[in-house]
């Protein structure tokens, strides 16, 4: 008897040295989520476990009487802390406010007040002196005391469940932080049923409490508890876009989110976790080389790498626990997959506006030079009639000075998406852009009734600069040409034998004709002398042009603007020889008006 007495002392001074050395190795990350209330319930198992060690030790009836009755402020606030710290550890810190703490305070308050005053034998219905009591002290439970145990109980069932549902749901590192901790919290309250029920004459709750200590102390030591919290990770790290691995320093997948599942084409991070990234990676082997070189050394360190069409970055972080020792990798991963577009789309237009820098200086020095030249000779000239035609000259250097800029400009400007389209007559826009347009003894005709639904300023553009492709090249001016379908048309740049035809009528038809599969195609031919077999399939193309005097962007900017809406664009010849440009990928406004077919014939002069 004499050897179990002292055998329980040692054990109720051990359990309130283990509360008290981990509550204070605790506070010193008391900055950290959830590490305070831990802390309070190891302080509190130590004002329950002395208590009932200076109880058992003491002769004095008195004493050991004011211990049994304080030893409760023990019992009910490690109840209370520990269920604020499965709060936390789970992610439900916000339940954690000042209104959740007062209301839990309330029975600390109630049980210690009757436990010290017993008002009616409230709390002990019997409370007395007996020497055979390993405290001196013997009581059996009042109906208050039973309330408080059965309080008591539903808390600490519900840290467990807590716990357990963690446990159920999270994996690696945090499922044997998990596990640790739901030993910890379990076995000191299993440990006290077997004293409140009478199985054995000592309190045995203490025990539960060194046992506490040494689960708390696995999971400090073995699962960097305090260094690696998952507190709220749920919210965090498994709702982020990046991939995120946490690696052991032997190589070995320790933590995996839902985005870092999708990157290994796992189902879940269980069918991950534990694997070696050798393993897992097998099939790419230039990353297990990128992975080895980034945790080569323990620093920080960041790469890029392609896989298929998809762009990322990675990043390696070393972790290290709360004494400076590398224990793993934290490795993040960045889909940039849109950003390398961006730069890509950013370094394409950057070379574009180089070659606009290019044709702008180009181009305009030509007519520039023509200007001021006969801007001199005008100075120089005393005849008005000779002036009068330099100035005529240099004006039309001018007017071709202003049509480069006015082509770059748009050019430039063109290539955005149409975000806004609405219903437009294809007629009525036809008309517009012809008016604006110098056609010469040109005629239009427009076989349309419908609307399309597009931009009109951008399309009505996209007709001038067809209309005006036409006039310019389709009219008849030097040598014959004779085009593939055997029609003789004149074009300067391949001479021919044949006598030219000095005809300068041309027809321009626009119409919106069925595919034959149900899709539009706008068409926009002319009967001229078409376009020569040798450009057909550079036409699209910058500076890609036949006449001297054009920039050779009119075709380009049409393409362009073509692609804005999201259509295509061919080039053809019509029946009669001409060109012939075909638009598909429009959509018809099933809701718009409709017009009889109509012909515009421009009423301006010919141009020599």
């Amino acid at each position: 008897m004499v050897f179990g007495h002292n055998a329980m002392l040692v054990i109720y001074a051990a359990a309130t040295l283990v509360g008290l050395v981990l509550g204070v190795y605790l506070l010193q990350y008391r900055d950290k989520p959830g590490v305070v209330p831990l802390a309070g319930s190891l302080f509190a198992t130590a004002f329950l476990s002395g208590p009932v060690f200076v109880a058992t030790a003491s002769d004095s009836h008195l004493l050991s009487s004011l211990m049994i009755r304080l030893l409760f402020v023990g019992v009910c606030t490690s109840v209370l802390f520990i269920f604020l710290f499965s709060l936390e550890y789970t992610g439900r810190e916000h339940l954690v406010t000042p209104k959740t703490v007062g209301l839990l305070s309330i029975h600390p308050v109630v049980v210690v007040a009757l436990a010290v005053t017993n008002p009616g034998n409230v709390f002990f219905a019997t409370f007395e002196y007996n020497p055979a009591a390993p405290t001196d002290i013997y009581f059996e439970p009042g109906v208050a005391f039973v309330l408080h145990t059965l309080y008591s109980y539903l808390l600490l069932a519900c840290v467990t469940v807590l716990i357990l549902e963690f446990l159920y749901s999270t994996r690696g590192l945090y499922r044997g932080q998990a596990l640790a901790l739901f030993g910890a919290t379990t076995i000191p309250w299993l440990a006290n049923m077997v004293y409140i029920f009478g199985l054995v004459s000592y309190d045995t709750t203490p025990i539960g409490y060194i046992l506490t200590g040494v689960l708390y102390t696995v999971a400090i030591v073995r699962y960097q508890f305090i260094d690696v919290a998952p507190i709220a990770r749920n919210r965090v790290v498994d709702t982020v876009s990046e991939g995120v691995f946490v690696i052991d320093h032997d190589n070995h997948l320790i933590d995996v989110n839902p985005a870092g599942c999708e990157m290994l084409a796992v189902d879940s991070a269980s069918s991950a976790i534990g694997h070696n990234v050798h393993t897992l990676f097998k099939t790419n082997p230039a990353i297990v080389d990128m992975l080895e070189e980034l945790t080569e050394t323990p620093v920080e360190s960041t790469t890029e790498f392609s896989l298929e069409d998809r762009h990322f970055e990675i990043q390696a972080t070393p972790i290290t626990d709360g004494r400076d020792r590398h224990v793993g990798w934290l490795i993040l991963v960045y889909d940039i997959t849109t950003r390398k577009r961006r730069e890509s789309e950013l370094e394409r237009q950057n070379e574009r506006l180089d070659r606009f820098a290019d044709l702008v200086s180009h181009d305009l020095r030509n007519p520039l030079s023509v200007a001021s030249g006969y801007l001199d000779i005008a100075r120089d000239t005393e005849d008005e009639a000779d002036t009068a035609e330099y100035l005529d000259r240099v004006e039309r250097s001018h007017e071709r000075m202003e049509a480069i800029v006015d082509d770059v400009l748009t050019l430039a400007r063109g290539g955005a998406t149409v975000t806004e389209p609405q219903p437009v007559d294809v007629a009525a826009l036809a008309r517009r852009a012809w008016n604006s347009v110098e056609t010469d003894n040109a005629t239009l005709e427009v076989h349309s009734r419908e609307k399309i639904v597009a931009d009109p300023t951008r399309f009505q553009r996209l007709f001038e600069n067809l209309f005006r492709n036409a006039v310019e090249h389709g009219i008849e001016d030097g040598d014959s040409h004779t085009p593939e379908n055997g029609v003789t048309h004149h074009y300067a740049d391949e001479p021919s034998s044949e006598s030219p035809d000095t005809s300068t009528e041309l027809t321009v038809t626009v119409a919106l004709e069925d595919a034959g599969t149900g899709e539009p195609v706008l068409t926009v031919e002319d009967d001229g002398r078409g376009i020569p077999s040798s450009i057909r399939e550079r036409i699209f193309e910058e500076g890609v042009t036949t006449a001297e005097t054009n920039t050779g962007l009119g075709l380009r900017i049409v393409e362009q603007l073509a692609q804005a809406h999201g259509w295509s664009i061919t080039v053809a010849t019509s029946s009669t020889g001409g060109a012939r440009f075909e638009l598909r990928g429009i959509d018809r406004d099933v809701s718009g008006s409709r017009e009889s077919p109509s012909e515009f014939t421009s009423s301006g002069e010919s141009r020599k």
